[in-house]
């Protein structure tokens, strides 16, 4: 790894990698191309991993730092659990150690791709990191080789099969977490899953038995994982709580949680739209939590299927977006224009027949600015429009 190309890739990081990758006369001592694909990935981490936005820092592949968490993510999990000993047996390109790191005693990092490992490995130096041993292997290698105990492993396994199509079921992952759930549990008394978040929750939890508790994490307007803490002493599935929290640029989290047996019993009375409408953050909706969310709040519901939220008051603490309806129209053009006279609107739909776009075009609208406009099916199952200013 020679320092020269260092230097060039962290002096040319905000130059186009095409034109980088054109200039190999102009700099015949540097591998042009390589150095190309390094700054296309530095330009990448600088928004997905600003940690490592530094000097020295080398990228495997594009694909290990698109399958990489974000940082936002890494750090929440991180924080979750401490201790003196842990394993990250899906190690990649090794952010999610990097953040153990700092809760943690001593990590291993474990990857069965030696190139990836070694770069992993020199990453770590570069970042000041000397806590973190690396290891050739597969997770189930590791395991049965080991003689150590952990306090904590965490697995995200693979979600591509050998045909590099995306699978979604647990036992179809790389590898099988109910396959090796025994052993995982023998050589720690936690385990932190993480999943694709199209997975179900409650059948997962089904199928692993002995969850603990479930985080469902978003950042954005996307649920980004969902995670699964597992224990050695089972717990009923309705009785385990699920944490869902939204991540803001800073990482912040805004969180809510429930249980499932909360959610079946909990009462969200139905309403026509009052003063003030409710958005639920991705993570609430992924996790299920819409009767709950209701009763939490003192909220009602604009229809059963239709997962946003009223109230005469502004209720303060909610979690999401909260927004003041200003115009309730009819789904017609020329009645929302008259309420949108600039128009100009962002547009979000709830169990309601046409898409975002579809709605934009048949009412005339241009994306963007301060009102923000709902179309939804409400309790009457009519076809409405909320003009809305965020509060």
């Amino acid at each position: 790894m020679s320092p020269q190309l260092d230097e060039f890739i962290w002096q040319h990081r905000l130059d186009a990698p095409a034109a980088i990758a054109l200039s190999a006369k102009k700099h015949p001592e540097i591998p042009v191309a390589y150095a190309a694909g390094q700054i296309e990935c530095l330009q990448k981490a600088r928004t997905k991993i600003p940690a490592w936005y530094r000097e020295g820092i080398r990228f495997f592949s594009a694909l290990s730092l698109e399958q990489a968490s974000s940082e936002a993510t890494a750090r929440f999990k991180a924080g979750l659990v401490k201790g003196e000993k842990m394993a990250d047996l899906s190690g990649g390109m090794g952010v999610d150690s990097f953040f153990f790191a700092q809760q943690f005693g001593q990590v291993t990092h474990v990857e069965p791709q030696a190139e990836l490992s070694a770069v992993t490995a020199r990453n770590f130096e570069q970042l000041g990191v000397f806590n973190v041993r690396c290891a050739v292997a597969t997770a189930e290698e590791f395991l049965q080789k080991t003689t150590e105990n952990f306090d904590l492993l965490y697995l995200d396994p693979s979600r591509r099969n050998e045909q590099k199509n995306r699978v979604l079921r647990l036992e179809d992952c790389s590898p099988n977490i109910l396959s090796i759930k025994t052993l995982l549990l023998e050589k720690a008394p936690l385990v932190l899953l993480k999943t694709a978040p199209l997975l179900d929750i409650q059948l997962a939890m089904r199928q692993l038995e002995t969850v603990a508790r479930v985080w469902v994490v978003a950042s954005g307007a996307e649920c980004r994982e969902v995670l699964y803490l597992l224990r050695r002493e089972a717990v009923p599935v309705d009785e385990v709580p699920v944490e869902a929290v939204q991540l803001d640029k800073s990482g912040d989290a805004q969180a809510f949680t429930f249980t499932f047996q909360e959610e079946k019993t909990a009462v969200a009375p139905l309403s026509l739209p009052q003063q003030y409408l409710y958005e639920p953050h991705a993570a609430i909706l992924k996790a299920g939590a819409f009767r709950s969310y209701a009763a939490h709040f003192g909220l009602k519901k604009l229809h059963a299927n239709t997962h946003l939220y009223t109230s005469a008051q502004h209720e303060p603490g909610v979690p999401g977006r909260a927004f003041q309806i200003e115009n309730l129209c009819k789904y017609d053009r020329k009645a929302v224009r008259s309420a949108v006279p600039g128009g100009k609107a962002n547009v979000a739909v709830r169990n309601f027949p046409d898409s975002a776009d579809a709605v934009r075009k048949k009412l005339g609208l241009s994306d963007g600015g301060d009102t923000y406009l709902f179309a939804f099916t409400d309790m009457e199952d009519k076809k409405m429009i909320a003009v809305c200013r965020k509060v």
